[in-house]
């Protein structure tokens, strides 16, 4: 008997975003790109019966019409992720491989628009 295991890979994840985006453009189609870091806390009761908070930092990679958005992932905002894992490798200058699991985001939800900043009166 044959079992062949479902392929799925799907992410959600929420929290607030800790620092601005800054759009870069790749490759000869000057691709829009962006990454942000997600702030998610978890909380959790420990043995001793208290309340504690764990921080991850989950790095998200954004791309094309979606990273052209970046005016709304702002330091502090909070938002709803929903994407993929995806494993990037890559060498140093000393040649020393590295990897690093970051989600690739199909969809943003900005739960809280950043307010526009007013432009002074000269």
């Amino acid at each position: 008997m044959s079992f062949r295991t479902p392929s799925i890979n799907t992410v959600s994840i929420s929290g607030n975003i800790v620092r601005d985006a800054e759009i870069n453009h790749v490759g000869e189609a000057k691709t829009p790109v962006t990454t942000i870091t997600v702030a998610h806390n978890q909380r959790y009761k420990a043995k001793s019966g208290k309340w504690q908070e764990a921080v991850s930092f989950i790095d998200v990679e954004v791309w094309g019409a979606l990273a052209e958005r970046d005016a709304y992932y702002k330091k502090g905002i909070p938002v709803i992720v929903e994407g993929v894992l995806k494993g990037n490798q890559w060498k140093d200058k000393e040649g020393k491989s590295h990897s690093k699991v970051v989600v690739r985001a199909a969809k943003i939800h900005v739960l809280v628009y950043p307010e526009k900043e007013e432009k002074e009166e000269e």
